[in-house]
């Protein structure tokens, strides 16, 4: 996550607050999470891969 957080979006970047560098955070985690398939995880993206998980597991998270 980090490494790719920053090559894609910190290189060339200059934040001049804090907040804004908690929004570009916060708005690269939910695509992060929500949007960007993950190779590792079957082209899946981590919250879809979450929701087949639980589906799936009901006894395992119980």
């Amino acid at each position: 996550f980090n490494a790719q957080f920053r090559r894609e979006q910190l290189t060339g970047e200059i934040l001049d607050t804090m907040a804004e560098a908690r929004y570009l955070a916060q708005e690269w985690k939910d695509i992060y999470n929500h949007e960007r398939p993950h190779g590792s995880l079957d082209g899946m993206t981590p919250s879809t891969y979450w929701k087949r998980w639980t589906a799936e597991n009901q006894l395992a998270i119980a």
